[in-house]
């Protein structure tokens, strides 16, 4: 009855992981060809295209150039509307003003606003200007987001694969193959679960994002090997207790943990982009790592209470009857 109750339970988890993958697919897929693309990409891994004016200070008319207004009339004749605005420095004495819009913005009313703000420059500087002031000037070019962001994937790629291979080895010593093959399941199950998520609900994939991605799988690893732990404890102490038993026991006695670590990791990281938010004086910016720390914590619960006992009993009984097969055969 045990049995069949462990995998009813098994199969009904699956069956929830699977919808969730199945859909954060389904989503991603659609997104990718009506969108910006498979997730919603922000930060340094947005893509956008962006209209920068590179101006030196001049004044007019006894005033300063007024550049931003220039290009702000542009781009509402043009019918385009930037997202962001970034002012710098280009060189000691050039000043900068960067636009970005959305990818899906039409070229050619961008285009003609760019040919618009470099005509009115050139109107209003045309008698203003000398060699030794640098004419101002619009262009308009189109970034690969990912580029900007790839230095932050490829650590967090690295991070990852280095949290993994550690705890193989690991619980490939410590607790042989069964515990082996759960640990890795975990870690993939759980990561990917997180990308579906990210890509049902559209929340911004940033460096953040990829931090959130590291912590959960750690997470994961310290939760399932803490249960391993458990497990082999048990099995010591009640030689006479079933595998689902165990796994069920350890899984009860080890709960309070699972949950605690990860909601100690969540909060933690709440607090702390709240006083980001506070210390800044806007609560937006601190809005999307926030998301990420209760998406983390409940994927992590979800994986290390809900589905990792029903995973080892699964593949500790499959090991059991490949290790009985020989044996039969030399009895026959």
């Amino acid at each position: 009855m045990t049995k069949l109750n462990s995998s009813a339970k098994l199969r009904v988890i699956a069956i929830i992981s699977c919808a969730i993958i199945i859909i954060g697919m389904a989503l991603g897929t659609v997104f990718h060809f009506v969108s910006n693309g498979f997730f919603n990409y922000g930060g340094e891994y947005a893509s956008y295209k962006s209209v920068t004016v590179s101006y030196s200070l001049v004044e007019v008319n006894g005033e300063n150039f007024d550049v931003e207004g220039i290009c702000t009339a542009a781009f509402d004749e043009a019918g385009v509307k930037y997202y962001a605005k970034m002012n710098g420095s280009a060189l000691r004495d050039v000043k900068q003003v960067e636009y970005r819009f959305a990818t899906s913005e039409n070229d050619e009313a961008l285009n003609a606003a760019v040919e618009a703000i470099n005509k009115k420059i050139s109107e209003d500087l045309s008698g203003y200007l000398n060699p030794d002031v640098i004419k101002s000037v619009a262009r308009l070019s189109e970034n690969d987001g990912l580029l900007g962001g790839g230095f932050a994937l490829w650590r967090a790629a690295v991070a990852l694969a280095v949290i993994v291979v550690a705890q193989l080895i690991y619980t490939m010593i410590r607790f042989r193959f069964s515990a082996a093959f759960t640990a890795i399941a975990m870690d993939l199950h759980n990561i990917v679960i997180f990308a579906a998520v990210l890509a049902i609900c559209r929340i911004p994939v940033t460096s953040a994002a990829m931090v959130f991605a590291v912590l959960l799988t750690l997470v994961t690893a310290i939760g399932v090997t803490f249960t391993l732990e458990r497990i082999r404890r048990n099995a010591k102490e009640n030689t006479n207790l079933s595998v689902e038993d165990l796994a069920s026991l350890s899984a009860r006695q080890t709960v309070k943990t699972n949950v605690a670590l990860p909601a100690l990791l969540a909060v933690v990281a709440v607090l702390f982009f709240v006083a980001v938010a506070v210390s800044a004086l806007s609560l937006i910016p601190a809005l999307v790592p926030m998301l990420l720390a209760l998406v983390a914590f409940a994927i992590a619960v979800y994986g290390n209470v809900v589905l990792m006992p029903q995973l080892y009993i699964f593949i500790k009984n499959i090991g059991k009857k490949l290790a009985a097969k020989p044996s039969k055969k030399q009895g026959n």
